[in-house]
């Protein structure tokens, strides 16, 4: 009897051009939304332009990067960001565990009851300011400060992200 193997490369679970699955999410606000939410206790569902039958969500994003839909201000890229940060107190970002925001866009319309046509607005309004709908995600629940790993203000200067201590920034609100 001959024995004939084959060997069959099977590729690892993420190949190096694709990222593996984060472990942690950002939510990209204003210094002054930074305010409210520390003041409130938690990051809150967005109720702003949400119909009466829909859920309203609080949205985040994989990316490292600053989410051009946060700016306050209809300017695409670096522009838009510094007008933000000079009539907002600045760019923010917090760090949660990814499982606070367990669903990504696609699942918008049976979790929050977002119907498809608004859904697609939201795409378009994302991709205008050259934002990645593919980093999105959202939960209907609020998030407590306690799951806030990290809060950061954008230094431009230096072109990267600055860690604040919670407690300072908790006695300065």
């Amino acid at each position: 009897m001959k024995l004939t193997i084959h060997l069959v490369l099977i590729p690892p679970p993420h190949t190096p051009d694709q990222h593996p699955a984060p472990h942690t999410v950002f939510h990209y606000t204003t210094g002054l939304k930074l305010r409210l939410i520390i003041n409130s206790g938690a990051i809150q569902p967005t109720t702003a332009g949400v119909e009466p039958h829909e859920k309203p969500v609080a949205w985040y994003s994989t990316s490292l990067h600053w989410e051009p839909t946060a700016s306050k201000v209809p300017i695409p890229g670096m522009p838009g960001q510094l007008i933000t940060a000079q009539a907002q107190g600045g760019l923010a970002r917090i760090t949660i565990p990814a499982g606070c925001a367990p669903h990504g866009f696609e699942e918008l319309p049976r979790v929050a009851g977002t119907s498809i046509p608004v859904c697609q607005g939201l795409l378009l309004a994302g991709f205008k300011p050259g934002s990645d709908p593919s980093t999105w995600r959202f939960t209907p629940e609020p998030v407590p400060t306690v799951f806030f790993r990290e809060v950061e203000f954008y230094a431009f200067a230096s072109d990267r992200w600055l860690a604040v201590d919670m407690a300072e920034l908790a006695c300065r609100n």
